[in-house]
C-alpha cells in the first residue's frame, strides 16, 4: 500500500510541474537550483606603449667646419632667429642657443680643393628607443657664419630672419619678418607673415609676401637681363632707388611707391587692386606711360610735363591715359588700379 501512494504522490507533482502549478506542498520534490554564474575575470589587454615624440634639448652649442669658398648651406628651422653673416674664412660656423642639438652633413665636396661645397645643417635627437632624427633645428638665438661667396638655403616655421653679406639667397617663412642687406647674386624671399626687406643687394630678385610689405632700398642687377618682381596679397611695396630696368610688382590690397629713375629700355609694370599707385622720378625722365585706374584719378606735376596722347576719363567702370614724358626716352611705364588714385610727381 506504502507503495502505492508514493507512486500517487510522485505523479502527482509531475503533473503540477508540467502544468504550470506550484508544487509547494510536495515541498520534498525541489527542482535543483540551476549552477552559478562563474566570476567574471576582466580581461586587460597588453599594448606595447606609444611611440614618444621627439625630445631636443634646450642645450647651447656650437659646431665649425672647413668648407670651399663657394660653400651652399641649406637648414631647416621651426623656430628662434636667425642670423647669417658673411666673413672672409673657409669655414662655417653655427651657434645654436637653448635650442636643438645639431650636425653637419656633407652632401657633396668640391672637385677642386676636397673640402664640402654642399652641406646640410641637420637636427640631432636625443638617443633612445623611440627617437628618431628630424630634419629641422630650433633654438632661441641660432647664429651663422659663413664665407662671403655663400650661397644660403633656409625653410622656416616661426622665424625672424636676418641675412648679410652672402652671395645669393632663398629663403622662405612661413611666419617672421625676412632681412637681406648686402646680397650679390640674387634673392628669392618668400614670406607667409611677415615683411621682407632688402637693402644695398644686386641681382635678380623675386620678393612675395601673404599679409606684410615690401620695402626695397638701393637694389640693382648684376648681370644684364636682371629682373625685379615683388608681390604681396595684404601690404605695401615701397621700392627706393630701384636700378633694375625689368620691373614687375603688384599688391591686391596695399599701395605701390616707387622713387627712383626710370631708365632707358626699361619696362615698368606697377599694379594693385585695391590702393593707390605714387611714383617719384626726376624732372627729366623719359618714358612711354599708361595709366589705367578705376573709382580713382590720376595726376601728375606739371614740371614733368607729361604729353597726354589718348585720354579715356569718361563715366565708366574703368578709365585710361596714355602719354609720353620727356623726348628720346623708350622706357615703358604701366601704371594700374582698380579702386585707388594714380600720383606721378618730380623727385
Amino acid at each position: 500500500m506504502k507503495q502505492i501512494i508514493d507512486n500517487l504522490m510522485l505523479s502527482a507533482a509531475m503533473a503540477a510541474i508540467l502544468a504550470g502549478l506550484p508544487v509547494l506542498a510536495f515541498s520534498q520534490f525541489r527542482l535543483p537550483a540551476p549552477p552559478e554564474k562563474p566570476e567574471r575575470i576582466e580581461r586587460v589587454e597588453k599594448h606595447d606603449p606609444p611611440a614618444m615624440p621627439m625630445i631636443w634639448g634646450g642645450d647651447t652649442s656650437e659646431k665649425s667646419i672647413k668648407v670651399d669658398s663657394s660653400i651652399n648651406l641649406s637648414l631647416c628651422i621651426t623656430q628662434g632667429t636667425v642670423k647669417v653673416n658673411g666673413w672672409n674664412r673657409n669655414e662655417v660656423r653655427v651657434y645654436v642657443q637653448d635650442g636643438s642639438k645639431f650636425g653637419f652633413n656633407v652632401r657633396e665636396k668640391s672637385s677642386r680643393t676636397g673640402d664640402p661645397i654642399w652641406i646640410k645643417v641637420m637636427g640631432v635627437a636625443i638617443k633612445g628607443k623611440y627617437g628618431a632624427p628630424q630634419e629641422c633645428i630650433s633654438g632661441n638665438e641660432i647664429e651663422i657664419d659663413v664665407p662671403v661667396n655663400a650661397t644660403i638655403g633656409i625653410r622656416g616655421n616661426e622665424t625672424t630672419t636676418t641675412i648679410d653679406t652672402v652671395r645669393k639667397v632663398e629663403v622662405k617663412t612661413v611666419e617672421g619678418d625676412i632681412t637681406l642687406r648686402n646680397i650679390s647674386g640674387g634673392i628669392f624671399a618668400y614670406a607667409g607673415q611677415g615683411d621682407v626687406s632688402v637693402e644695398a643687394s644686386t641681382g635678380a630678385m623675386m620678393l612675395e609676401t601673404t599679409t606684410g610689405n615690401i620695402l626695397v632700398f638701393e637694389a640693382s642687377p648684376s648681370e644684364i637681363g636682371d629682373s625685379f618682381k615683388a608681390k604681396t596679397n595684404g601690404g605695401t611695396i615701397s621700392l627706393q632707388d630701384l636700378r633694375h630696368r625689368q620691373v614687375e610688382v603688384g599688391s591686391i590690397s596695399g599701395s605701390v611707391l616707387y622713387s627712383g629713375v626710370i631708365r632707358n629700355g626699361g619696362s615698368y609694370n606697377l599694379s594693385t587692386s585695391k590702393g593707390s599707385i605714387r611714383m617719384l622720378i626726376p624732372a627729366d625722365s623719359a618714358c612711354q606711360l599708361q595709366a589705367t585706374f578705376g573709382a580713382g584719378n590720376f595726376s601728375s606735376d606739371p614740371e614733368l610735363g607729361i604729353k597726354l596722347l589718348t585720354e579715356n576719363v569718361s563715366e565708366g567702370p574703368i578709365k585710361s591715359i596714355v602719354g609720353k614724358l620727356g623726348t628720346g626716352g623708350d622706357a615703358a611705364v604701366k601704371l594700374t588700379t582698380n579702386n585707388g588714385s594714380i600720383s606721378i610727381r618730380k623727385q
